[in-house]
């Protein structure tokens, strides 16, 4: 088996374990899901398990990694022709859309896992939005320094987010989306235009 071969193999065993993972979670809760329970949904050993992830929790950061990598490229391809902000308000329609998509999942998290996972996530977004400003690829249409403008818009969603996750009556993806963009820019989309 070539090296590629091998790699592959790797990948698709632990995509296995991924998938085995959320739809357990899904099902029955962070909490009562077990590596042998993943392991089992995933067709693989425990000890198979173990070669490509520490335990349970380290899974769940690798899921977080793949779909916030996901995310960010499927992003990158939608806005790909748009200027700001419409490229902004179409960014944060399809994170509002995701996040609705994955709502159950984040909703089964336990509390000082989900805590950890968001300081890693507000750690992570903060660092790409700051690059992505200084890049031009993203405005705040505000004269302040990058790194300021990173931390209050990724601190901001992600608040609404949290908070939009316990209290979908607020409205749709699109709603929280509009909502915020008007939040930020001090005028609703349908303006931009």
């Amino acid at each position: 088996m070539s090296t590629n071969d091998k790699d592959r193999s790797k990948q698709r065993t632990a995509h296995a374990f991924l998938e085995a993972a959320t739809k357990l979670i899904l099902e029955r809760g962070y909490d009562t899901v077990t590596v042998a329970d993943i392991a089992r949904e995933a067709d693989y050993g425990r000890s198979t398990f173990y070669l490509h992830f520490e335990d349970k929790e380290a899974l769940v950061w690798a899921l977080l990694r793949h779909h916030m990598t996901a995310l960010d490229e499927h992003i990158k391809k939608a806005t790909a022709g748009l200027s700001s902000p419409m490229r902004e308000f179409a960014a944060w329609k399809i994170i509002f859309r995701e996040i609705d998509g994955q709502r159950e999942f984040f909703l089964q998290l336990d509390g000082e896992l989900s805590r950890r996972l968001r300081q890693w996530q507000k750690t992570l977004l903060i660092a790409r939005f700051e690059q992505q400003l200084r890049d031009g690829l993203y405005s705040i249409m505000l004269d302040v320094p990058p790194e300021l403008g990173a931390r209050f818009i990724v601190g901001a969603i992600l608040e609404i987010l949290d908070y939009w996750l316990m209290h979908p009556e607020q409205g749709s993806a699109d709603d929280m989306a509009r909502m915020f963009y008007h939040l930020v820019f001090r005028r609703p989309p349908e303006e931009a235009t």
